[in-house]
């Protein structure tokens, strides 16, 4: 695998990443409105004092911290528990990415002159995927950062720490980037096969659901966020899925085919 192919392929698609400033908007703005539901509830809570009535039903939730008020308590487990929703921003928002990568070149004939060069397939996979994965990791680390600092100024600086724990820290650096690869690779190795971006998408889209379906299961576990342990077992996880997505588009991403579709 040479570095400069790779690099080339990075600069490449940087350059028609930049250029599009419409797909720009829409790395971002699914991130903040993520943020912004649970910081309207954070918000809501610290114009409003809880309903006395209502503190025996949270009463699990808020015995979880138990180093602070009610309101406080409810307050942290409000923004903790709806972090896990920052994994389905690196799932969801490079997807669109990845496909117009590789469908709008074949719309556009771009991606022929790519195949025809003595770059290997994986060079390629590997250059778009990270090129696309970047704009979704540096708009969740982003969004990120500011729902910790917004919380904080909103009820105190001891959210900002309970939000910025070390179990997230990990997360955000390690999950984030490896669930963002994976969802490229597959839109990327989807894309391939397809010629149509919101076919793709949705073919794609997929890979989103096992993600929804941990973040719901946490909500109703009713555990504020979660362990160190479950962030480094999704690691090794996505990281061998990203290996064999990298197999697959080896084996799927036939040059000749494309080539010869798109001569």
């Amino acid at each position: 695998m040479r570095p400069g192919y790779i690099w080339a392929v990075i600069v490449k698609e940087a350059q028609d990443l930049l250029a599009n400033r419409l797909l720009l908007a829409a790395v971002v703005f699914p991130a903040l409105v993520f943020a912004s539901i649970p910081t309207g509830i954070v918000a809501f809570i610290e114009i409003n004092d809880l309903d006395p009535n209502q503190i025996g039903q949270i009463e699990q939730y808020i015995s979880q911290f138990p180093g602070l008020s009610v309101k406080r308590a409810a307050q942290g487990f409000i923004v903790l528990n709806f972090m896990a929703y920052f994994l389905l921003i690196p799932a969801m928002v490079p997807m669109a990415i990845a496909t117009q990568s590789v469908i709008g070149e074949k719309t556009s004939r771009a991606l022929e002159p790519q195949l025809a060069t003595p770059m290997e397939v994986s060079e390629l996979l590997i250059g778009k995927a990270i090129a696309s994965a970047i704009p979704a990791i540096l708009a969740t680390w982003g969004v990120f950062l500011l729902y910790g600092f917004v919380n904080g100024a909103i009820t105190d600086p001891d959210m900002t720490s309970l939000i910025f724990n070390d179990v997230w820290r990990v997360a955000m650096l390690t999950l984030v980037p490896l669930i963002c690869l994976l969802s490229v690779l597959l839109g990327i190795i989807v894309s391939s096969r397809v010629n149509d971006a919101r076919t793709a998408q949705q073919i794609g889209g997929f890979i989103v659901l096992p993600v929804i379906g941990v973040a719901v299961a946490g909500f109703f576990s009713g555990q504020a966020t979660f362990s160190l342990e479950q962030v480094l077992i999704g690691d090794l996880v996505v990281a061998g899925l990203i290996g064999v997505s990298l197999a697959i588009g080896n084996w799927i991403f036939d040059r000749e085919a494309i080539l010869t579709r798109l001569g």
